[in-house]
C-alpha cells in the first residue's frame, strides 16, 4: 500500500519561522545509499533535518509539519555534550512540498532548497516511491542528474 502525502496549507508566519530555523539549525540532505542487487542502481534518499537541544521546538515542528522526533544515543553525542540533542526529520513527498513552501523565506539555504526540489522532481518523473510496484528502472539521464544534484548539495555543505 502506498501512502500519499496530503499537502497542507501553512500560515506565512509558520513558514517564515520554519525557514529561519532551517537557515540556522537545519539542513537539506540527499543521501546515496546501497545499490540495488537487482538493478545495480543506488538508492537516493531525501530529508530535511533540524537538530536542537530544545525538545519543545522539535515537538512544535512535529505538531505543525509532521515528520519524526528522535534523540541521539550516547554514542552519537559528543563527550562534552551537556544536553540531549533532539532531531526533527521529514521524508519523501513532504520534503518537496515544504521546500517549495519555505523557498521565498529562506536566505542562507535557498540554493539547497532549490536543489532538493529538483531532486524530488526526479522521483516524480520516474514514479519511484517506496512500495510502488509499477516503477521502471532509472534511465541514464535521471541517474546522472541525481548524482549531479547529490554532488552540488554536498559542495554547499562544505564550509
Amino acid at each position: 500500500m502506498i501512502r500519499t502525502y496530503v499537502k497542507k496549507d501553512y500560515t506565512g508566519a509558520q513558514l517564515a519561522y520554519l525557514a529561519g530555523i532551517i537557515d540556522g539549525e537545519g539542513c537539506f540532505v540527499i543521501g546515496c545509499y546501497a545499490f540495488s542487487k537487482k538493478t545495480g542502481v543506488p538508492h537516493f534518499h531525501t530529508t530535511i533535518q533540524i537538530t536542537s537541544t530544545d525538545k519543545v521546538l522539535i515537538e512544535w515542528l512535529v505538531d505543525n509539519f509532521g515528520g519524526k522526533l528522535s534523540t541521539y544515543t550516547s554514542k552519537q553525542m559528543a563527550s562534552n555534550c551537556r544536553r540531549v540533542p533532539y532531531r526533527w526529520v521529514i521524508f519523501s513527498d513532504r520534503v518537496k512540498h515544504l521546500s517549495e513552501s519555505i523557498l521565498p523565506y529562506l536566505i542562507i539555504k535557498k540554493d539547497q532548497a532549490q536543489i532538493m526540489i529538483k531532486m524530488r522532481n526526479t522521483f516524480e518523473q520516474t514514479r519511484m516511491r517506496k512500495g510502488d510496484q509499477g516503477t521502471q528502472p532509472l534511465g541514464k539521464e535521471i541517474l546522472e542528474l541525481r548524482y549531479e544534484l547529490f554532488n552540488k548539495l554536498k559542495l554547499l555543505h562544505i564550509r
